[in-house]
Order: structure tokens, then C-alpha cells, then sequence
């Protein structure tokens, strides 16, 4: 178990709206759940807005969440960032915002006057909080893993090898914004393109040398210009050429590519897992 922790496990960020969405979905849910099965004694709360009042836990639950998956990454960027998330780190993230929830629930209780704050109605709040969340969230995250892991495993894929087709010259011609910097590359040798900022970074062979060329563009214009099925974009920060592929490996997170001779490893996005796994299942 302790092993499961350390495993790196797949954090895509969402957007505003995705997250609204979740929230609002959250928020909802917890509401509904209130008011129809009324737990941990509202049965036995009598009050003629008592249905106005469990909803409020609802918006509890939206705002915590919009807060925390909005704020915590913006402040903790490095923390957050994919390659550094692993299950562990997932768990403990879901955990603290079922602790934020369980606060936010003590003081919208005691604002309507139904409990006070002191120290036991913390340990109330946050234990039954964290007893009601603790279990699902490792259990949802654990078998999440599990899938995932089984997804990415590659025993099913076959790195190619050169086909005559392949093999034979084509020159791949990369235009810079100003229209002026082109590279003009044999479609075989080039290895990667890696994003750096405003620029393109374009790593290839030429007369059994590793050289690499800057160009002012974006990765997304620089992608536009390619027509090679075999050259496509795996991550938000690289474009592959998949016949330079030597290894695939894959854990939660993804896959990984090894290309032949550089000891770069590639990571794919979980957008652009099928497209890669197409290519090599051929």
C-alpha cells in the first residue's frame, strides 16, 4: 500500500468551466443528499426552513471547491504540477478538501445557531467529515490507478522499423512567424520539438550529429505545417516523430516514449494516448 502512495497518477487541469461545473454538480448533490435522507440527527430538527438550511451545506461544498481547485494550484504551482502527482498527493488532496468542507460546515452551523465552535464540535465536525470521505477517496483513487496502470501497460505494442516507404528522402521545411527563419529537416531524422516559451525548439539528426535550431513560433503553428502521420503531437509541450521511437513504457499518468539514441523521455498526454497507441497497434 505504502508503495501505491509514491505512484505517479495523472492530474489534468481543468478549466473554469469544467470546474464550475464540478463544483455546482458537488454542490447540488450534497443538497439533495441532505434534504431527502436527512443523517446525523436532522431527522429530529424541527424547523420551518430546514430545507433552506440543509441546502446551505450545498453551497458549502461549491464554494469550498471552487476555492481550493481554483487558488491551490495558482499558489502552489510546483505542487501541483502532473509529473510531480502521484496517488498519495491525490488522496491527501481530496482529504483536505473534505477537511476545508467539514470547517465551512461548523461555521454555517453555528452562524444558524445550531452548534457553537469549540474544541468538540471540531473533532465532531471534521471526524464525521473525514470518516464519511476518507474511505472513498482512497478506494475511488486506488482503483483509478489500477485502471489507468492497465491501460497504459504497452505489451500490446510493436515499434516499427523503417519501411521502404518510410525510408525513403523527405524533407520537412519548419517556417518561423517572421515567415524569413525556416529549418529545413529530413522528415526521418527529426527526433523532437519541444516548446520553449515563444519559440520552438526542433532537436534532429544531421550527418550523425544532435543538433537542435530555435524558431520563433508557437508549437500549434509549427504542428500546422506538418502533413507526416508519423510526426505528431503528444503532449501540450512536444511534437514526436513516432519512427524515432525505441521504448514505450506507461504508468497511471500515461505513456512514455524512448526515442532511439537520446536520453530524453517524452511523455504523452492522456489527449493524445489514443492517437499514439493507434500508431503503434497498426
Amino acid at each position: 500500500m505504502i508503495n501505491y502512495f509514491t505512484q505517479p497518477y495523472p492530474r489534468e487541469p481543468h478549466s473554469l468551466r469544467q470546474k464550475l461545473l464540478i463544483a455546482t454538480g458537488s454542490g447540488i448533490f450534497v443538497g439533495i443528499f441532505l434534504i431527502i435522507f436527512q443523517p446525523f440527527g436532522a431527522s429530529n430538527w424541527f424547523d420551518p426552513h430546514k430545507n433552506f438550511y440543509l441546502a446551505g451545506y450545498g453551497m458549502i461544498t461549491f464554494v469550498v471547491l471552487l476555492l481550493v481547485t481554483g487558488i491551490g494550484p495558482l499558489l502552489f504551482k510546483n505542487w501541483y504540477r502532473e509529473e510531480n502527482w502521484t496517488v498519495g498527493r491525490e488522496i491527501f488532496h481530496t482529504l483536505l478538501i473534505i477537511v476545508f468542507i467539514a470547517f465551512g460546515n461548523l461555521l454555517y452551523t453555528q452562524r444558524i445557531n445550531i452548534s457553537s465552535i469549540d474544541l468538540p464540535s471540531i473533532i465532531f465536525w471534521v471526524g464525521i467529515t473525514m470518516a464519511v470521505g476518507i474511505i472513498p477517496a482512497s478506494v475511488i483513487t486506488l482503483i483509478n490507478y489500477n485502471r489507468l496502470l492497465r491501460k497504459h501497460l504497452t505489451t500490446d505494442f510493436r515499434v516499427k522499423g523503417h519501411s521502404a516507404e518510410a525510408s525513403l528522402p523527405k524533407q520537412l521545411t519548419l517556417m518561423a512567424e517572421n515567415e524569413k527563419d525556416s529549418l529545413t529537416v529530413s522528415a526521418d531524422d527529426l527526433l523532437f520539438i519541444e516548446s520553449a516559451n515563444n519559440y520552438s525548439e526542433v532537436v534532429f539528426w544531421r550527418d550523425e550529429k544532435r543538433e537542435k535550431k530555435l524558431l520563433r513560433s508557437s508549437l500549434s503553428r509549427i504542428e500546422e505545417q506538418i502533413q507526416d502521420a508519423g510526426i505528431v503531437r503528444c503532449h501540450r509541450s512536444y511534437i514526436v516523430n513516432l519512427r524515432q521511437v525505441e521504448n514505450i513504457s506507461g504508468n497511471a499518468q500515461g505513456y512514455k516514449l524512448q526515442l532511439k539514441n537520446e536520453a530524453s523521455v517524452l511523455p504523452v498526454a492522456r489527449r493524445y494516448g489514443d492517437l499514439v497507441a493507434g500508431y503503434f497497434r497498426k
